[in-house]
C-alpha cells in the first residue's frame, strides 16, 4: 500500500475512534438521565383511599411510608392566605406528544415524553407526567374543586417540582381534556397509547396564570418531601360529564388537606 493510502486508513481509522468515544460518553449521560418508560408502574407496598389502606393508615403500611405520618411539611394543604409578592411567571414550554394514558389503580396518569418544560426563575424542570385527582386535593379558602390536575416535573439532579391546576364544571368543552377522557383505560393496569392521538398540556392551564407557591411534598405515598409546589390560583372549566366519567373510573383519590405548620405561601398575583 502507498504511503498516500496508508495516511486516509489511519485518517479514517482515527475517526472511528473518535466516533466511538463519543457515542460512549453519550451513552453515559442517557444513562445518567433516564426519561420514564411510557405505561410503568411503580412497585412497592400497596396503598389505597379506602379501608385499611387509607391515607390515614399510609404510614403505618411500610416503613417507606413513615414520612406520610410523620413529615411536617405535608401536602395538600387549605390555601387559606398567601404574601402578596411580585408577580414572577411561570414559563410553561411544553409540546405536543402522543397521548399515553395509564389506569394505574390509583388515578389517570398521563405519560409525557422528552420536550416539555417548566422554566421558574431561570430554572429548568422536564415535564415526566401529569395525573388527576376526584375531588380536588388542594383547597382555596377552605373550597375543593371538583378535580385537580398534577403536573410532575424534575431537573436533572431529581428535584421535583408540581403545577396543581383546579378542575371546576360547568358547560365549558375542553378539547384536551375530552380527549384523554375519552381514551381513559377503565381496567386497573391498562394503556391506552395512541399514535395518531395528539395532546399538548398547554391547554389544561387556566389563562390567568397568577399562582400560590409553597414548599410541601408529594400527595401520595411516599410522601416524600422537599416538592415544590405551585397551584393556579384560578380554576379551569371542563364538562360536568366527563368529570362524572373520571370519578367513575378512578373513584375517590384525594388525600385529605394536611397541616401547614406555619410554612409560608406566596401569592404571585397578576393584578
Amino acid at each position: 500500500m502507498s504511503s498516500a493510502g496508508e495516511q486516509v486508513t489511519a485518517r479514517v481509522r482515527a475517526v472511528g475512534i473518535a466516533l466511538l468515544a463519543l457515542g460512549l460518553t453519550l451513552a453515559a449521560e442517557v444513562q445518567a438521565f433516564q426519561w420514564p418508560t411510557r405505561g410503568a408502574k411503580a412497585d412497592g407496598p400497596h396503598w389505597g383511599y379506602a379501608g385499611e389502606q387509607d391515607p390515614a393508615h399510609w404510614g403505618d403500611l411500610s416503613a417507606e411510608f413513615s414520612t406520610c405520618k410523620e413529615g411536617k411539611a405535608q401536602s395538600p394543604i387549605d390555601l387559606r392566605y398567601g404574601r402578596r409578592t411580585d408577580y414572577q411567571p411561570l414559563a410553561f414550554q411544553y409540546r405536543s406528544d402522543t397521548l399515553a394514558v395509564t389506569n394505574d389503580g390509583h388515578g389517570i396518569r398521563v405519560d409525557s415524553g422528552p420536550g416539555s418544560f417548566l422554566v421558574v426563575n431561570g430554572h429548568e424542570y422536564a415535564l415526566q407526567q401529569f395525573h388527576f385527582h376526584a375531588p380536588s386535593e388542594h383547597r382555596i379558602q377552605g373550597v375543593p374543586a371538583d378535580m385537580e390536575l398534577h403536573l410532575v416535573h424534575r431537573d436533572t439532579r431529581g428535584k421535583v417540582a408540581v403545577v396543581a391546576v383546579l378542575l371546576r364544571t360547568g358547560r365549558r368543552t375542553n378539547s384536551t381534556f375530552t380527549r384523554i377522557a375519552d381514551a381513559m383505560p377503565r381496567a386497573v393496569g391498562e394503556s391506552f397509547y395512541g399514535r395518531q392521538v395528539a395532546i399538548n398540556p398547554l391547554f389544561l392551564l387556566p389563562p390567568e396564570r397568577s399562582y400560590f407557591a409553597y414548599p410541601g411534598s408529594l400527595t401520595t405515598p411516599p410522601c416524600t418531601e422537599g416538592v415544590d409546589w405551585y397551584v393556579m390560583a384560578e380554576p379551569v372549566e371542563v364538562d360536568a360529564a366527563l368529570v362524572a366519567r373520571f370519578r367513575q373510573v378512578m373513584g375517590v383519590n384525594a388525600r385529605p388537606v394536611q397541616s401547614d405548620n406555619g410554612r409560608p405561601v406566596l401569592l404571585f398575583s397578576r393584578r
